[in-house]
């Protein structure tokens, strides 16, 4: 599995209990009874790991809703590695992502036997979009310690993000009419690496394709929506 501190970004969340919510079904199959699949790849086209993900728990907040994601990560001879959850939140029309959300599997992994602090801002996407269209930055600082030792103590600020265009994206779970947009990220712990990335998204749908770059424009791996279903 890739040790790179952030492979892409991962984003899916779904439950019935949103669909009442304006703005929150356009990008997202808000449904508890939808399952999506997604592989993730190195540079080459080879597999490095799978998530699978469906909805744990739901609850009513004074503004919209938040929905509690269980993920399970297989590694590429699909074998269960581990399991995790974040946050999903649905206030006035906008999808705000718990920042655990941006971790690859190998760091979530890493993470899994430690004592995690999260602050920053959450990482959102509009109900709405349009090319060209604008969308906020977003800076998380992530800590984690073990037996009272700190271990990690990582920054990821997002910039430059935007509405590139609209595409049709083909992926193995079928052919997609997507939004594109783009982004900067910048991971900073001890070291700063910075990489560039484009993401995918249909309408009822979500996220189908994320692709990474170097600083150098090379392609350094990517994700896409494999299977989904009921």
């Amino acid at each position: 599995m890739r040790n790179s501190v952030i492979f892409f970004l991962f984003l899916f969340f779904g439950n019935a209990a949103l669909r009442a919510q304006a703005g929150c079904t356009l990008f997202y199959p808000l449904d508890a009874k939808v399952k999506l699949e997604y592989t993730y790849y190195d540079k080459n086209g080879n597999m490095e790991s799978k998530t699978r993900s469906s909805v744990k728990a739901v609850r009513s907040l004074p503004g919209g809703v938040e929905a509690v994601i269980f993920n399970r990560i297989f590694d590429k001879r699909d074998k269960e590695q581990f399991t995790g959850e974040y946050r999903v939140r649905c206030e006035g029309g906008l999808i705000k992502m718990d920042a655990t959300s941006m971790l690859n599997p190998g760091m979530q992994q890493s993470l899994s036997n430690m004592d995690v602090d999260v602050e920053g801002e959450a990482f959102v996407i509009p109900g709405k979009m349009k090319p060209g269209q604008a969308l906020p930055d977003a800076k998380t600082n992530i800590r984690a310690a073990a037996k009272g030792i700190n271990i990690v103590d990582m920054t990821v600020t997002v910039t430059d993000r935007k509405v590139a265009g609209q595409e049709r994206v083909t992926t193995p779970a079928g052919t997609f009419d997507c939004y594109k947009i783009s982004q900067t990220t910048e991971v900073r712990m001890m070291l700063a690496k910075s990489f560039a990335s484009v993401e995918y998204y249909a309408e009822g749908l979500g996220l189908v394709r994320s692709e990474t770059y170097d600083q150098q424009g090379n392609l350094e791996g990517y994700m896409e929506l494999t299977a989904f279903g009921q």
